[in-house]
């Protein structure tokens, strides 16, 4: 019984560190010179990273099939094991 009430207090000790670090960690974030609209897009990507991804692999997809045309996509297919000619 003494060890788990110790390993909860370890627990907890730990857990009260990494919050304290997060809370240094925020406000160096903030006395930063980085401008406002910078940190409310850093905020948004670390949550939403694929709302960005994805759109721009979809233009760069497009922008490849512009400049190489039908082998591009059939290189594609060949990548990820598609049709093949």
């Amino acid at each position: 019984m003494k060890a788990e009430n110790n390993s909860s207090e370890d627990e907890a000790g730990f857990i009260a560190l990494l919050e304290q670090k997060s809370r240094d960690q925020r406000r160096l974030a903030e006395t930063e010179i980085i401008p406002g609209w910078a940190k409310g897009v850093g905020d948004w990507l670390v949550v939403h990273p694929w709302r960005v991804l994805v759109p721009m692999a979809g233009i760069g997809y497009l922008a490849m099939r512009v400049i190489w045309g039908i082998e591009f996509r059939e290189l594609i297919l060949g990548l990820f094991g598609g049709f093949a000619r």
